[in-house]
């Protein structure tokens, strides 16, 4: 039988920047920056410390645009912690006003692989990785080599850093879940640009996902299925959500005029880090702010070596990119730049 897209509300169901109670009904959001629109959902909600906190959060962004490299680490950092304070308040999170994370450099060398982040069993980020169903990695440490890896918005930097370093993300073009007619199953959907396939890819989007080819183009699909019956149209939507929410583990975006997904390979060995990006982003962001204010000549000396660009290309763009995520865990709506990325 022939397949056609899932659609609800009239609109074909895609993916969605939301992890955790994403609106697959509401319209997508087009603008600029989701600073404005948020702050007047939260007073519509009378969410009144929430927006405290996120008022908070856009002073410290707003200053972070006039900061060079090596000093606007702190500021963006306090408008994460702040930004993720109105996202747990919003959701009726309670948390301890600690951070929950740590950092250390060991070794001589400035190098990524010597800036260590330790993480913390109580705090904000361990209320953040609670409220996205993620482990809180308490008493674990990674570096920010291994962070900035698995960090889509920069891996492009990162592999024109480190030359040896493995892929990580296969990027994915028309996007859909889809139904067989005359029948309940549904299931994810997508194809994959020619210029990324090779013979190692079938082996490496496993487990979870298979590859097949169609009509000249190679796909790649979800395994496991979902139910979807027009008749019972609640039941089908919930069954979706927590379809969509196991997907998105492995399928990540990037934020932009036109939200760009990727999935994320399967690499033995090299599978310690299972958060999202907005953990990986807050935890990171720490150390360099860290860095920023209590070993500025130290932190100095990161931007004299080659991984220079890869620091300076994750401290401009990881604000934009985490506001906007946390935009859509607050609100559980769609946010699209309006400009090109």
């Amino acid at each position: 039988m022939p397949n056609h897209r899932l659609r609800i509300s009239g609109k074909p169901a895609n993916l969605h920047g939301a992890l955790v109670n994403p609106s697959f009904r509401a319209s997508r959001v087009l603008c600029s920056d989701p600073w404005d629109f948020v702050s007047l959902w939260l007073k519509r909600e009378h969410k009144d410390e929430a927006s405290f906190y996120w008022e908070q959060a856009r002073y410290f962004y707003e200053a972070t645009k006039i900061l060079p490299d090596l000093s606007s680490p702190l500021t963006s950092y306090y408008c994460f912690l702040n930004a993720t304070k109105a996202l747990l308040s919003a959701s009726s999170q309670s948390f301890s006003e600690s951070h929950g994370v740590c950092g250390r450099t060991q070794g001589s060398r400035r190098a990524l692989d010597n800036e260590i982040v330790d993480f913390k069993g109580g705090g904000i980020l361990p209320a953040l990785c609670k409220f996205l169903g993620e482990p809180d990695n308490a008493g674990k440490d990674f570096t920010l080599k291994d962070i900035f890896w698995q960090i889509p918005f920069v891996h492009r930097a990162f592999c024109l850093t480190y030359k040896s370093a493995t892929e990580l993300f296969i990027p994915l073009v028309s996007t859909s879940f889809m139904r067989k007619d005359g029948s309940k199953e549904a299931w994810f959907q997508a194809a994959i640009d020619k210029r990324y396939f090779s013979a190692h890819t079938k082996k490496i989007i496993q487990p979870g996902f298979e590859l097949f080819e169609y009509d000249g183009n190679y796909e790649v699909r979800r395994k496991r299925r979902f139910k979807w019956s027009g008749r019972e149209i609640e039941d089908s939507i919930k069954k979706f959500e927590a379809y969509h929410k196991q997907i998105r583990r492995r399928i990540v975006p990037i934020y932009a005029s036109e939200n760009r997904w990727y999935l994320k390979k399967s690499v033995t060995g090299h599978d310690n880090i299972r958060n999202s990006q907005l953990v990986l982003v807050f935890a990171a962001m720490h150390r360099l702010s860290e860095l920023s204010r209590y070993d500025p000549v130290l932190f100095n000396g990161h931007f004299k070596v080659n991984h220079n660009w890869l620091l300076s290309e994750f401290i401009k763009r990881a604000p934009n990119q985490f506001i906007y995520g946390v935009a859509s865990e607050i609100t559980g709506l769609e946010f699209i730049k309006p400009d090109a990325f």
